[in-house]
C-alpha cells in the first residue's frame, strides 16, 4: 500500500483496515499506482502514487500534499493513526489502552474497567443499531443463564 522505510507498523487489523481505506481512496481518486520505477535493480526507488493526467484534486488532504511537495501530481503518504489496544482476557476482564486524540493522553484500564471500555468500543464499532441490540441481548442472556454449551 505504501513504502515504509522508517518504523515498522504492527501487524494488526487496525493497520490493515487503515491501509485498505487509504488504498481505496487513492484508487477512487484515479491515482496511477504503477509509476515507473527508478534506481538500480537491487534497490529500486518507488515513487508515491501519481495523479493521472486530466484529473483535478478533490480533497483537502490532496491540497495540503500538493502544497507541501509543490507538486499537484502526488498523493499524500499513508499515515497510521493508533486508536489503541483492546484485549479480552476472559472471565469478565479485559485490557484497554485507548487514545483520546492523536498525540494526546491515553485511557488505560484493566479488569472490570477494561472490560467496560472494551465493550463500549465493541458496541460503537457495530454497523447498525440492530447489531448493537443483538450483541447486547447476547451479552445479557449469557450473564443471566451462562454460556450455551449444547452442540
Amino acid at each position: 500500500c505504501s513504502c515504509i522505510t522508517k518504523d515498522q507498523l504492527p501487524a494488526t487489523a487496525q493497520v490493515a483496515s487503515q491501509q485498505g481505506e487509504y488504498l481505496a481512496s487513492i484508487m477512487n481518486r484515479k491515482f496511477n499506482l504503477s509509476p515507473p520505477v527508478a534506481g538500480s535493480d537491487d534497490e529500486p526507488l518507488l515513487p508515491p502514487p501519481t495523479r493521472e493526467t486530466g484529473v483535478t484534486q478533490t480533497t483537502v488532504s490532496d491540497a495540503i500534499a500538493s502544497f507541501a511537495t509543490k507538486e499537484d501530481d502526488f498523493a499524500k503518504p499513508f499515515q497510521f493513526l493508533n486508536l489503541g489496544i483492546l484485549a479480552y482476557t476472559g472471565g469478565g476482564s479485559a485490557l484497554a489502552q485507548v487514545t483520546t486524540s492523536p498525540g494526546g493522553p491515553s485511557v488505560k484500564g484493566s479488569g472490570k474497567i477494561g472490560n467496560l471500555v472494551w465493550r463500549s468500543v465493541y458496541l460503537s464499532k457495530q454497523v447498525s443499531w440492530r447489531n448493537r441490540l443483538l450483541v447486547l441481548n447476547d451479552w445479557t442472556k449469557r450473564q443471566l443463564f451462562g454460556r450455551d454449551i449444547t452442540r
